[in-house]
């Protein structure tokens, strides 16, 4: 009897782990494939990281040879800069003695028409003279129109102090004339200078146009009295810009006395037309 009761709960453990056993091995099978599964997804993500690694390796090492690429031709550029810039220099410099040796060679060719006093030169002789003119004044050279068609490219002057004084073209039209240039140029005279001023550009003219010359201040030009024309006036602001229309009556002071400023405008006329 007694060893009935012993192995009883031998016997009830046997008959229910037999029930149990295939439940336990059905889970520890399926842990197991789940763990085969998560390796494999573990190795496929590696193999991706891998590869992503190995692509930024090639991509590090493409931009380490752009990079010494870049270098090589950022020195070759130095050389080549250095090199354009001494060219340029050359250049730059060769470009103004040209430049100065054709001023003076115009400079010269201009004293010689001067002196031999050609047509091309048109006004008063530029000659030292008694009075200076006052701020202030338009002088219309109506002694000296145009005397054909052709170009204008320059004026010369004996005048006193430096600034700007401003040239003017009029043109005839029946009895009044028409405003048709107007330019400010520069006059540089520590005391009193003759000067020879080139336009930028030539003036085109026709025969019987007026050359007119407005001081305003504090550049001034000589003058004689008694002798030459009358036709200036005093006018302290430019009221006569291009397109304004100046009657002869305004021009013209009969009642004052003439004078004969040291002003002509040289340029190329056709002479007849």
């Amino acid at each position: 009897m007694r060893w009935i009761f012993l192995f009883l709960p031998i016997w009830l453990a046997v008959t229910g782990c037999a029930s149990t056993c295939p439940e336990v091995r059905q889970q520890l099978k399926a842990c197991h494939q789940s763990v085969i599964e998560r390796d494999q997804v573990i190795g496929k993500k590696q193999a991706v990281i891998e590869e992503k690694e190995q692509t930024i390796e090639d991509k590090n090492e493409t931009i380490a040879t752009l990079k010494g690429q870049i270098d090589e031709l950022d020195r070759r550029l130095n050389i080549l800069t250095s090199e354009q810039n001494r060219y340029d220099e050359r250049i730059q410099r060769l470009t103004s003695e040209v430049r100065d040796f054709v001023k003076m060679q115009i400079q010269e060719n201009r004293r010689f028409l001067t002196n031999v006093a050609l047509e091309d030169f048109v006004g008063n002789p530029l000659i030292l003279r008694e009075n200076v003119a006052k701020a202030g004044h338009m002088i219309v050279d109506m002694a000296h129109p145009v005397p054909g068609k052709g170009q204008i490219n320059g004026i010369g002057g004996y005048f006193q102090g430096s600034g700007e004084i401003c040239v003017k073209l009029l043109r005839p039209v029946g009895s009044d004339y028409i405003v048709t240039y107007s330019k400010a140029l520069r006059v540089e005279c520590s005391k009193t200078c003759k000067l020879l001023i080139d336009f930028d550009k030539p003036i085109l003219v026709n025969k019987g146009d007026v050359v007119a010359y407005y001081l305003p201040g504090p550049v001034s030009v000589v003058y004689d009295r008694e002798i030459g024309v009358n036709s200036y006036f005093e006018v302290h602001t430019d009221k006569y810009p291009v397109g304004e229309r100046i009657k002869a009556d305004d021009m013209w002071q009969p009642k004052q006395s003439k004078r004969k400023y040291s002003l002509n405008y040289y340029g190329i006329f056709i002479q007849g037309e």
